[in-house]
């Protein structure tokens, strides 16, 4: 039986007379030093009276990895002994702003204490608030419905829970929602946008009824009869007023939920997600020859075009007539493959030299089948630069992205072309160069031509991806199995973590409750950093601040790839893309579960990052980046300086970073500012950039540095070592090694004292200053319960 140590001493048996009718479990154990332990693992029947009879009695008590003591049980209390069913419980109770959620004893959910739960179109609210108060967890479902507080170590832990009845009761609810709210309906269909969002979030708390057969096994029945719902809610997804994004989030919760799924309803789930994507080109559907664009920079137009010659035996021809005009003046160099396309003619291949201000304008044009991007990332400053320039894509399109990290921005990519098969590099793309710098050998060429190898036979793109999977030159990630750099639409999960269907902030596959009702919020270059309530809920937020986080997650795995700081990380997790978008939170619903908690409460936190164990992710490590809703705002520049500083405090608390120099104060609050100098090495008025580098400082609670300084600190060696944000020598030029003193001390003696000194809040961010502090929530009977 596992338990929590209260209080220890002479305080104890005082201290266990008080909570003795308390909530929870509570146990008294004797002797010379006696303990108030609280039981933290639920106990049904069997277990509270087995504990009831072991008063008395001597039992064994171990605290840790520490030899264990034998005494004697000298009480045992708490309401958790009595099987008391309350009337309802309040599951946002304490949560200043929260709309109320009360699970009613018979398992229903409704926004009242008391009455009938609502079963129809009325049921909105409740269900809404429902998957907004899901979607705060992680890592626990209906088995715990109050996790450990993460900022109040002192409270006692909750061990409240729905059961089996309950369950089946709470299924029966949301069955007559579903009903009432389901394409077609004339209800349904008078008011469709309500009624999608009704669906959707009843499908929200579907999927967390399914989640909890994996922590309680007792659950099975309810969790199958679950997922038939959410099979029945895919199947009626279809028609007038229906949502097509909702039907292929609900395949993709179920995809997510396999291990809490039965063998048979599994095989069912990836069937559907299958079904999801395009398994093949359309290659009866097409029309017209096979033509392609090759857009790449200046440095690697004129070699990648004689890599096609040289290597793979394409041969050049005139421009054929009819073809559109290059972009901005420029001149295609026309390529004819040595193999047929699909139609029975050879591919024709359209080179030229481009910049990320034109690279896609061949999206645009019928006149190409897809478009080969080859170009340096710029540390993602060309990908932000190409984003901006509106392409809209006209007929089918097949595109390559080769570049350095291209996973890391595939959310943009998908979110200009999303009717598009988009291959996303993986890891950086390599090329060879000679002495004259000229590229003649390109990794982007030759799986681009093992491409259209496979679009010559035919074939799905599963075995297309196995052609470029032999194509790709080596690196270490080629030991992962399976592993292919160019990511395509034949791998549906991994492509979830990088695209956002509704444009919330939030990466699909993290997405527990997609909501219809967004407010496009901009970016405030002025009062970026200064936290304003965003007047919505923070599953609402969307525009150009849900934009600013995909791209403050994605710029996590650029951090974490280009700098040998992150190399601890387990599992080359740092080269595996663990970062994704995972959305808003709100002050008033903070995120529930997450380990580590800083010292301030995570609800006032700018950015708060949750490490977890996901078997599914390479490395073993999956990482969600959520930003606060009152700073939705902030430039997406901002927004990456203080995602990058969570991340990092996070990693160096977890102990997943501890060599050495990160061991000492000095080497942390170096290695940060070389990371946050790094994310602004960007092309950009730098009046500016030096104005967001001020401010991250001072919410970091960093005194005023120089950046040029910082800058200088990352150089050629560091460059050509590929530790863009950082490195140990950079950490020693700039804050010393031994009694050699680095930069800082030498020009700023102050700064330096401050960064080195004990103070554990330097570096770490500070809680916001709320425009209006929260008053206490309403008084509420102990444990949220009702008499």
């Amino acid at each position: 039986m596992k338990g929590l140590l209260l209080l220890a001493g002479d305080n104890a048996t005082r201290s266990f007379e008080l909570l003795e009718t308390g909530p929870g479990v509570h146990v008294l154990v004797g002797g010379h030093r006696p303990f108030h332990l609280l039981v933290t693992e639920a106990l049904d029947d069997e277990g509270r009276g087995r504990l009831r009879e072991l008063v008395g009695h001597r039992v064994m008590v171990r605290f840790g990895e520490r030899p264990p003591l034998r005494r004697r049980i000298a009480a045992v209390g708490g309401a958790g002994l009595e099987q008391v069913t309350p009337e309802a419980l309040d599951l946002t109770a304490g949560l200043y702003g929260a709309a109320p959620l009360w699970l009613h004893a018979d398992g229903t959910l409704a926004s009242t204490e008391q009455g009938a739960a609502p079963r129809g179109l009325d049921a909105l609210a409740t269900m809404v608030s429902a998957a907004r108060w899901i979607s705060s967890r992680r890592t626990s479902s209906f088995e715990r419905l109050f996790p450990a507080s993460a900022f109040h170590p002192d409270e006692p832990e909750r061990t409240e829970r729905l059961d089996l009845d309950q369950g089946r009761a709470l299924l029966d609810q949301l069955g007559d929602v579903l009903e009432a709210a389901r394409v077609g309906r004339e209800a349904a269909t008078a008011s469709t946008v309500e009624a999608a969002q009704l669906r959707s979030a009843a499908l929200t708390v579907l999927s967390h009824l399914c989640a909890t057969v994996t922590k309680d096994p007792q659950f099975r029945p309810v969790a199958d009869a679950a997922a038939a719902k959410i099979f029945e809610l895919i199947a009626a997804e279809q028609g007038p007023g229906s949502r097509p994004e909702l039907r292929a989030h609900a395949i993709n919760l179920l995809s997510l939920r396999g291990p809490a799924l039965s063998e048979a309803d599994r095989a069912r789930a990836q069937a559907l997600l299958r079904g999801m994507i395009r398994p093949a080109p359309p290659y009866d559907e097409y029309t017209g020859r096979w033509r392609f664009a090759v857009a790449s920079a200046f440095a690697f137009n004129e070699g990648e075009r004689d890599a096609f010659v040289e290597h793979h035996g394409f041969k050049k021809i005139p421009t054929p007539e009819g073809a559109p005009a290059a972009p901005r003046g420029r001149r295609y160099e026309v390529l004819e493959s040595p193999f047929p396309g699909p139609d029975g003619e050879p591919f024709l291949v359209f080179t030229r030299a481009a910049s990320p201000r034109d690279e896609n304008q061949e999206m645009a044009t019928p006149f190409f089948a897809g478009l080969l991007i080859s170009r340096h990332a710029q540390l993602g400053a060309h990908d932000m630069t190409s984003s901006r320039i509106p392409a809209t894509q006209a007929g089918y399109k097949l595109m390559m992205n080769a570049q350095c990290a291209g996973l890391t921005t595939r959310f943009a990519i998908s979110r200009m072309f999303p009717e598009a098969d988009i291959y996303s590099s993986w890891d950086s793309t390599y090329f060879r160069t000679n002495r004259d710098r000229k590229v003649v050998d390109s990794e982007g060429v030759d799986c681009f031509v093992a491409l259209l190898q496979g679009l010559s036979a035919r074939e799905s793109f599963a075995e297309i991806d196995r052609r470029i999977g032999l194509a790709q030159w080596a690196r270490p990630l080629n030991k992962i199995p399976g592993f292919v750099q160019f990511i395509g639409p034949a791998h549906p999960q991994v492509v979830a973590r990088y695209e956002d269907i509704n444009h919330d902030g939030k990466a699909d596959y993290y997405d527990g409750f997609l909501d219809f009702t967004l407010v496009e919020i901009a970016e405030d270059a002025r009062a970026g950093a200064t936290p304003k309530d965003p007047g919505v809920a923070a599953s609402q937020i969307s525009g150009a601040a849900a934009r600013g986080l995909g791209w403050a997650a994605g710029s996590l795995n650029r951090v974490t790839q280009y700098s040998e700081l992150w190399d601890e990380l387990p599992d080359q997790a740092e080269r595996s893309h663990a970062f994704r978008a995972a959305g808003f939170f709100s002050p008033t619903e903070p995120p529930r579960d997450v380990d580590g908690a800083p010292l301030e409460e995570l609800g006032r936190m700018p950015a708060v990052v949750r490490l977890i164990a996901d078997p599914t992710a390479e490395g073993g490590v999956a990482a969600d980046v959520m930003f606060n809703a009152w700073l939705s705002h902030a430039p997406q520049e901002l927004k990456r300086l203080l995602c990058a500083a969570e991340a990092f405090w996070r990693a160096i608390d977890a102990k997943l970073l501890r060599a050495a120099p990160l061991d000492t104060h000095a080497g942390r609050r170096g290695a940060l500012l070389l990371i946050l100098a790094g994310l602004l090495e960007y092309p950009a008025d730098q009046n500016r950039v030096d104005a967001l580098w001020r401010a991250a400082l001072a919410m970091l609670r960093m005194p005023p540095i120089s950046r040029s300084l910082v800058r200088r600190c990352i150089n050629k060696e560091d460059h050509d070592a590929s530790n863009y944000y950082g490195s140990r020598r950079g950490i020693a030029e700039l804050m010393g090694a031994g009694d050699e003193p680095g930069r800082l001390a030498k020009s700023d003696p102050v700064a330096h004292a401050i960064l080195v000194s004990d103070d554990e809040d330097i570096g770490r961010a500070a809680p916001l200053e709320l425009t209006a502090d929260p008053p206490p929530s309403p008084a509420a009977p102990a444990g949220g319960r009702t008499k």
